[in-house]
C-alpha cells in the first residue's frame, strides 16, 4: 500500500475574536473555502460569554479554511479589514500556506509503530513481528475514529488501566468506555479481564462502526451503543459499572460527573482523560464535589489522565 499525493491545498487560518467568529465563518464560506472549521483557543483568556453547558467561552477562536485554488490574499485581507472596521473589532491576523494533500490516513497507517504501554502491546495489522507473549495484544489500525494508542491521552488511560491490579474487584468486572472512539480502551479492558462485560459508547455513528470492527478484529466480545452520554437508556441498563473509562474533553467530563457517580459501584474506579494539564484542577474539583476520591494522575506532554475512586 502506498500513499498517493493529491492536488495541493491552500490553507488559510486566522485568529478571530469571539465576537467576529460568525461573520468570519460566513465570509470564508462566501470566498468558497471548503472544510471551514473553528475552535476555541484554550490559551486565550475567557470571554464574558457562557456556552449552553455553563462554561465560559474563549475570547479567541482559530478559524481554518481550505481551497484548491490559491486565494487572493490581499483582497481577502482588505475585505476582512473593512468588515472588522464596520463591526469595530480587532483585525485578525490571517496567514496563508500550502499543504501537501497526502492521504494521511494511509501514511499514518504505514508509519504507526507498535507500542508497549504497560501490559498492553498496541499494533496495526501492518506489523509482522512476532507478538510478545507476556503482553495483552490490542490490534488497532489508523482509522476514522480517535484512538490508535499514539496520543498522550490514550497512552495515559492505557497506563492507568495497566496499573490496576488484575484482582481489583473480586467478581466479574463491568466496564463502561464512554466516548469510545476506536474502542481501544474497552478492548484493552476486555483483554485484561477476559470475563468482564464491556460496554462501549459513542455519540458518533462512525466511531461506533469502527469500534465494532476493532472488537471483531481482536476477537473480543464488546457491546457497542450509540448514545450521547446516558441519553440512550441501554447505557444505564447495563450498569452499574466497576470501571469507567472516559477519554473525551474537560467540559463533557465535568458535565458527566454526576451521571458517572450514579451508575458506578461503590469503590468503583474511573479513569478520565482528554484534558490538558491546566484543566486538571477544574475537573478534579468537580469529581471531588461529586463524591469521588483522587487516586492517581499521569501528566504526559501536558495532557493529563486522572484516576478516581467512587466513595
Amino acid at each position: 500500500m502506498t500513499s498517493s499525493p493529491l492536488s495541493p491545498l491552500w490553507h488559510v487560518t486566522a485568529r478571530v475574536s469571539v465576537d467576529a467568529i460568525d461573520a468570519m465563518v460566513e465570509l470564508f464560506e462566501q470566498f468558497g473555502f471548503a472544510g471551514v472549521s473553528w475552535i476555541e483557543c484554550d490559551e486565550a483568556p475567557a470571554s464574558a460569554l457562557i456556552d449552553e453547558n455553563g462554561f465560559p467561552i474563549s475570547s479567541v477562536f482559530l478559524l481554518d479554511g481550505y481551497t484548491p485554488n490559491k486565494p487572493e490574499i490581499d483582497f481577502l485581507n482588505g475585505t476582512i479589514e473593512s468588515l472588522m472596521q464596520v463591526m469595530n473589532l480587532p483585525i485578525p491576523l490571517v496567514s496563508l500556506s500550502i499543504v501537501d494533500n497526502t492521504d494521511w490516513l494511509i501514511a499514518c497507517y504505514q508509519s504507526m509503530p507498535a507500542r508497549t504501554i504497560g501490559e498492553f502491546y498496541v499494533y496495526g495489522s501492518h506489523i509482522t513481528d512476532e507478538l510478545p507473549e507476556h503482553l495483552h495484544h490490542v490490534l488497532v489500525n489508523a482509522a476514522t475514529a480517535f484512538g490508535s494508542g499514539e496520543h498522550p491521552t490514550t497512552t495515559g488511560c492505557l497506563t492507568a488501566l495497566s496499573n490496576l491490579p488484575n484482582d481489583v474487584f473480586n467478581q466479574k468486572v463491568s466496564v463502561l468506555d464512554m466516548g469510545c472512539g476506536s474502542g481501544i480502551l474497552g478492548i484493552a479492558a476486555k483483554k485484561k479481564w477476559q470475563s468482564s462485560t464491556v460496554i462501549a459508547v459513542d455519540s458518533d455513528a462512525e466511531s461506533v462502526r469502527v469500534a465494532v470492527q476493532n472488537a471483531q478484529n481482536n476477537a473480543t466480545e464488546m457491546t457497542t451503543i450509540e448514545s450521547m452520554g446516558f441519553s440512550n437508556p441501554a447505557v444505564a441498563w447495563y450498569g452499574p459499572y466497576h470501571i469507567i473509562l472516559a477519554n473525551i474533553l474537560a467540559k463533557p467530563l465535568c458535565l458527566l460527573a454526576q451521571d458517572f457517580k450514579a451508575h458506578m459501584y461503590k469503590d468503583g474506579i474511573i479513569i478520565l482523560s482528554g484534558l490538558l494539564s491546566r484543566h486538571a484542577e477544574d475537573v478534579t474539583n468537580t469529581y471531588l464535589s461529586n463524591g469521588f476520591l483522587a487516586v492517581e494522575s499521569y501528566d504526559i506532554d501536558d495532557w493529563m489522565t486522572l484516576v478516581f475512586k467512587s466513595s
